[in-house]
């Protein structure tokens, strides 16, 4: 076939440039197209972590319809070890500490929540893994223990439960202003229709306190 003068300038044109970035175009089509399926095989693998992850979970809440707190502990242990990044992970350590306080095992629910505080990526999550372990403080008499944990950072959609912890924790220990004053404080954090709100009023009275 032949070409005419500007057709074959182009095409030496094109050469040329081939020769000098071919390689290096080659390279970065190459990068984009792993990099696309090693995008999609990660949302892959994640989505094979989560369901693999909620059909254990599914089973650790078969046992608690069927009031088997002694095996939750154990069927905790295969989501957190094998699926700790996924939501359930934190959930079923949750529910395994839960099952273990019900079982007067206070050693064996503070070990699950200081995993959920260590490894659960949800900030809801480990706000309530912090009041669980305060309250397990406090019954133990730590109370210094339970105010420090208290004290730490959360999720500010939980004030008013850290507050009312704190008052008990404060309470607790004979510090009968502190307790008045995290109370009151508390109530300001707590919506006026929360179902929490007449209990910590009543607390708060029982200290000679006013709303």
């Amino acid at each position: 076939m032949a070409f005419d003068l500007q057709e074959q300038e182009q095409i030496d044109a094109l050469k040329a440039f081939w020769q000098r970035w071919g390689v290096t175009v080659t390279a970065v089509v190459v990068a984009a197209l792993l990099g696309t399926i090693g995008v999609q095989g990660w949302r892959w693998y994640q989505q094979r972590q989560a369901e693999s992850a909620a059909a254990l979970y599914g089973q650790m809440e078969a046992l608690a319809a069927k009031g088997d707190t002694a095996k939750l502990v154990s069927a905790a242990e295969p989501i957190k070890q094998e699926y700790p990044r996924t939501a359930y992970a934190a959930r079923a350590a949750l529910a395994a500490a839960r099952a273990a306080y019900e079982a007067n095992d206070a050693k064996t629910a503070r070990e699950q929540l200081n995993w959920v505080l260590e490894h659960a990526s949800e900030p809801g999550l480990k706000a309530v893994a912090r009041l669980r372990l305060a309250t397990l403080a406090v019954d133990g008499k730590q109370y210094d223990e339970a105010l420090g944990l208290l004290g730490g950072e959360h999720d500010t959609a939980f004030d008013g439960l850290f507050l009312d912890a704190k008052g008990d924790a404060l309470a607790a220990k004979g510090d009968t202003a502190g307790a008045r004053s995290a109370y009151r404080e508390a109530l300001n954090k707590t919506p006026a229709d929360a179902p929490n709100r007449s209990y910590l009023q009543i607390k708060l009275d029982a200290l000679g306190g006013e709303s």
